[in-house]
């Protein structure tokens, strides 16, 4: 048996193909309806399995016109799809005379079984259609129901958008105060530490030390000890010692002189 597959996506095309050559039939392709009508000109086929949303011309109008042609109505012609599955949808498949409907995707044995439908089972061919007004209402009633469906979708996807924006304001205008409210904090910080500097600066810099006391003027003019001054501003404590160099300067000779003066008091007291 050769199949008609229609559908205007190439991978949709490529999987039921697989599918049904895996179970021993012969697949022929089209990309919409109006491709799908040049195959039948020119190839003998068995059935047809299409897509319904395609562009150019759909699967009802495909099958509309297979039906219309006393070469071609006794085709086979499955309508399956995913986007055109409400009961209106189906009642409009049965009015072009599809031979059955079935929503995707299904297992290939659904497809398998509606490729099989005895005749006597399936619908009234080409001289029993009904006229082409009854299809043109309800094919009206059918893209009025999608065209309100989709306006509804696109209704709900603006509303979604407006909340996802209007949230974004809210953050922004929340990040916008803490960028304020750290900006202040890294001011004040900053102003702290310019203060600190400037008291460091004070320090490693030239201070004005008394020569003769070795006191220290501050910034407020007031004289105070060099130990005083440095925990007052750098918050260090103090413990006295005497350097290498001192001890010999200062501390030996004074040892030594100590050491003569009892030397000597220890001669004058043996005389």
């Amino acid at each position: 048996m050769t199949i008609l597959v229609v559908d205007d996506i190439a991978t949709n095309r490529k999987l039921l193909r697989v599918q049904l050559e895996a179970e021993g039939f012969v697949v022929v392709e089209a990309a919409d309806g109006v491709e799908a009508l040049q195959v039948l000109a020119r190839e003998s086929l068995d059935a047809i399995v299409s897509d319904i949303l395609m562009p150019r011309m759909d699967g009802y109008r495909l099958c509309h016109e297979v039906r219309k042609n006393p070469l071609l109505g006794e085709l086979r012609f499955i309508l399956y799809s995913s986007t055109y599955t409400s009961p209106e949808d189906v009642r409009l498949s049965d009015t072009v005379g599809a031979d059955q409907f079935i929503a995707r995707p299904a297992p290939i044995s659904v497809i398998m079984a509606a490729l099989q439908i005895p005749a006597a089972d399936r619908p009234p061919r080409s001289s029993d259609l009904p006229d082409d007004a009854l299809i043109v209402q309800q094919y009206s009633a059918v893209l009025v129901a999608k065209l309100e469906d989709k306006n509804t979708k696109l209704q709900q996807a603006l509303e979604m958008a407006q909340r996802a924006q209007d949230r974004i304001q809210e953050l922004n205008v929340d990040l916008d105060r803490r960028v304020n409210e750290r900006t202040a904090e890294l001011a004040k910080t900053n102003a702290e530490l310019t203060a600190a500097l400037a008291e460091v600066k004070q320090l490693n810099g030239l201070l004005p030390i008394c020569s003769y006391c070795k006191s220290i003027r501050d910034n407020k003019n007031y004289w105070d000890s060099v130990e005083h001054y440095i925990t007052r501003h750098t918050n260090s404590n103090f413990s006295h010692g005497i350097c290498p160099a001192c001890y010999e300067k200062h501390v030996t000779p004074m040892l030594e002189k100590m050491d003569a003066e009892l030397a000597a008091a220890a001669v004058r007291g043996k005389t």
